[in-house]
């Protein structure tokens, strides 16, 4: 059985609380305080590495952006100023260990019965700072993650 491999990721990361919480968007969003993006990443073919009975390892990859608001203040060693920053990295981490968790679980999304879960991963400890954009009041940080699901593509194989 084929399936979209886009909207089952979907559907996974939809039982996510942290992602719950807010906005999700697809390959597309407006940018705003706490919205989030899935960005599909092109597979490299290069791992597609194929087996005598007819099944190929695959990779689906793709990234999840984050969006939120920064503070211009020192950490709050002083009375009176913000752990803003802090504060919202610790929420992005939050859905990294969540797809940590999922995998010790083996909790994965639904490839469909042609596909067989091997892992899913993030891709580093903690989440990217891709920029803070000062050209909007207030100004946006945006916080990346990279995440890789391997599986096994049995729709050829020959023999079960």
């Amino acid at each position: 059985m084929s399936v979209d491999k886009n909207q089952a990721v979907i559907d996974y990361l939809l039982t996510c609380t942290d992602i719950q919480e807010n906005p999700l968007f697809f390959n597309f969003l407006t940018a705003q305080d706490k919205s989030q993006q899935i960005i599909t990443t092109a597979n490299d073919k290069a791992l597609n590495q194929s087996y005598i009975d007819g099944s190929v390892l695959k990779r689906y990859t793709f990234s999840i952006i984050i969006f939120h608001t920064v503070s211009n203040q020192a950490l709050p060693t002083v009375t009176g100023y913000s752990s803003e920053n802090v504060q919202d990295i610790a929420t992005v981490q939050a859905v990294m260990d969540w797809v940590n968790e999922q995998e010790d679980a083996r909790n994965y999304p639904n490839f469909g019965t042609d596909c067989q879960i091997e892992g899913i991963r993030t891709s580093s400890e903690n989440p990217n700072l891709n920029g803070v954009d000062t050209s909007v009041n207030p100004a946006l940080a945006k916080y990346s993650m990279s995440i890789e699901i391997d599986y096994l593509d049995t729709s050829k194989c020959i023999w079960n």
